[in-house]
């Protein structure tokens, strides 16, 4: 081996043991990986320090995208929230994102201003949202970071549908609130929302796992995959009765329904790309072209045990009429010509709805399907081609 040669070789091997200790270090000093969420977090931004110190998996929950560069930040999002750091700035400007205000916004949310009322010795009065923040969010606000964690109060404490059923919920700048009524006087009475995982599928940030690249494991393993099997069978052609079918189980007595609630007229087009979007607290649909909000309607989504599945997915079958039927605890049920059907994701579609008119109230009715007036329903049919994106969140 001639001395030049040598040399060559010498810089290679230590220029690859200056790599291996790189990776070393970094999976030794600085990352966790989460299988159940398949993300990593390090400090390479300084976020595990800040996930540590300030309770992350209490308050942040765990990452469900990688960090990444986004108008000027580099951001992560968590299943309760999202941290942003500046670009070139150091750790001690990481923050909180305004998630609450954000979703709200996505979402065409209006608040109630709080209603006259005498002030209350436990309760704290924001003059820039004019809102009020009353115990049980008060107390928990105040101990788990405030003003700087999660911002002032946007809404009044209401009520809504999540993803432990109808809880009482109050909306901040960077967080929601809710409070769970059967665990009253306990430590989990209340809790920090999922709204950093519902904002991300809102906005299309990628959440798909990726592998572990050496970090430390922290939290249970990945979750089996949901089985949506049991919402219902694949879509399958009409075939009209020859006699009239029984009565579906369970149903609500058969009336006439009420008007639709007013929606706007189909705005101009505006050239964007069409969306769906079902929230499952609003019991609201919402469509939208490019960023542009065009029609909603009320909806009645699946009932506890056959919970509508959130995710992203898109319309794979359309029938303008059918009749569906299945099983529910060893009943069975048919019903006959159900009009403009859109499958979304296994059994899961949106359709029009005859047999009740409780759609935005809260009464979540169906077998997983999304249920819609007969009105909206057809609005909704003729404006959606096949692959419309839907996205169901709460």
């Amino acid at each position: 081996m001639t001395a030049r040669l040598f040399r060559a070789w010498l810089a290679l091997l230590v220029v690859l043991a200056g790599l291996s200790g790189i990776a070393t270090a970094r999976a030794d000093g600085g990352a966790l990986y989460f299988p159940a969420t398949g993300h990593h977090l390090t400090d390479d931004q300084g976020f595990l320090s800040f996930w540590r110190t300030h309770q992350g998996e209490r308050l942040l929950g765990f990452p469900i995208a990688e960090a990444a560069s986004a108008d000027g930040l580099t951001v992560q999002y968590f299943e309760r929230g999202r941290l942003e750091r500046p670009d070139d700035s150091g750790a001690d400007q990481i923050r909180t994102g305004r998630v609450g205000a954000e979703y709200a916004e996505a979402l065409w949310k209006r608040f109630a201003p709080a209603p006259p009322h005498k002030p209350a010795a436990a309760e704290q009065v924001f003059d820039a949202t004019g809102h009020t923040l009353r115990e049980p969010f008060l107390g928990f606000w105040r101990a788990a970071g405030g003003l700087e964690f999660f911002g002032p109060p946007i809404s009044e404490a209401i009520w809504e549908m999540t993803a432990q059923g109808r809880q009482q919920v109050q909306y901040f700048e960077r967080a929601r609130l809710e409070r769970d009524p059967q665990l009253a006087g306990t430590p989990d009475e209340v809790r920090v929302g999922e709204l950093g995982r519902a904002l991300a599928l809102l906005r299309g940030v990628d959440v798909a796992p990726v592998d572990s690249w050496g970090a430390e494991s922290y939290g249970p393993s990945a979750p089996a995959a949901p089985d949506v099997a049991a919402l219902g069978a694949a879509p399958r052609l009409v075939v009209q009765p020859t006699s009239p079918p029984p009565a579906q189980p369970a149903a609500q007595p058969r009336a006439q329904p009420a008007a639709p609630a007013p929606q706007p007229q189909p705005a101009e087009s505006s050239g964007g790309a069409k969306l769906i979007v079902v929230n499952l607290s609003d019991q609201w649909l919402y469509a939208y072209e490019g960023k542009q909000q065009v029609f909603d309607a009320p909806v009645s989504t699946g009932r506890d045990g056959m919970e509508t599945p959130t995710g992203t997915y898109s319309v794979y079958a359309k029938l303008k009429v059918q009749t569906m039927d299945g099983v529910t605890d060893g009943k069975r049920w048919v019903v006959p010509n159900v009009p403009n059907v859109m499958y979304i994701n296994g059994g899961v579609a949106l359709h029009g709805t005859y047999w009740h008119n409780r759609f935005g109230t809260g009464a979540r009715l169906s077998h997983g399907c999304v249920n819609l007036p007969l009105d909206a329903a057809a609005w909704l049919y003729r404006w959606s081609p096949m692959g419309t994106t839907v996205k169901v969140t709460y």
